[in-house]
């Protein structure tokens, strides 16, 4: 496996988040406001949020999520390809991107977790390709599926900044991940709710290139279109 310098990402079609006018600097990774919540905090306030919302307009928000996702990748070669991830709870629903995604001609994988403490690895997959459950009760590609180092990834998340800063679970996987493998391009997938005016930042953190939600896609430090 080898890690390339990455790619800008080029769009025609930047939607930003509507309750975010202005995206501030990010924090140096030693720089935290002192009433700023803790990780440990934030993902007790945000999981049953994520809950309630995902319970009042998950099905709907996918379906908007995907649309702007594929604006949003409007004019990125189809031989790029992308990993997704199988909601588990709450998680914003990736298989409506999926089957957009596929229709449009990318190829597709999705993580699996091999061991806990290393960075995940990826499979290709496609819809209706048989899956099999994993560590965490996670649905991933059978053994025999082809390793793969996908170009672009959509991963779930608990929280995001204006800084592309995501709030994962705590286990590290993506973080490790994305740092084993810094050519991916990350972009948070998540409802617009999740947003929140600040997530402590750690050396390990790797902001999102962007975050999609139903409402739009927010682009740290770039050009928003009003």
């Amino acid at each position: 496996m080898q890690a390339t310098e990455r790619t800008q990402h080029q769009t025609t079609d930047v939607v930003p988040h509507p309750q975010t006018q202005r995206i501030p600097r990010p924090n140096r990774p030693e720089e935290s406001p002192l009433d700023t919540p803790s990780k440990s905090e934030l993902r007790k306030t945000l999981a049953p949020l994520r809950d309630q919302v995902s319970a009042h307009m998950g099905l709907e928000a996918a379906e908007s999520a995907a649309d702007h996702a594929i604006r949003f990748l409007t004019g990125e070669p189809t031989s790029r390809l992308i990993a997704l991830y199988m909601p588990i709870g709450s998680e914003l629903d990736a298989r409506f991107l999926a089957h957009a995604l596929d229709r449009a001609g990318y190829p597709l994988a999705l993580p699996v977790v091999e061991e806990r403490d290393a960075p995940l690895v990826f499979k290709r997959w496609a819809p209706g390709d048989p899956l099999s459950k994993g560590p965490f009760d996670i649905e991933q590609p059978e053994d025999a599926a082809p390793r793969v180092i996908p170009d672009l990834a959509f991963i779930p998340l608990l929280g995001f900044d204006g800084t592309g800063i995501r709030l994962g679970y705590g286990g590290g996987f993506y973080d490790r991940t994305l740092a084993a493998h810094p050519s991916i391009r990350a972009f948070g997938y998540a409802f617009a709710a999740q947003l929140v005016d600040h997530i402590p930042r750690t050396r390990y953190d790797i902001p999102m290139h962007a975050i999609i939600t139903e409402a739009g896609v927010l682009v740290p430090g770039g050009k928003k279109l009003e």
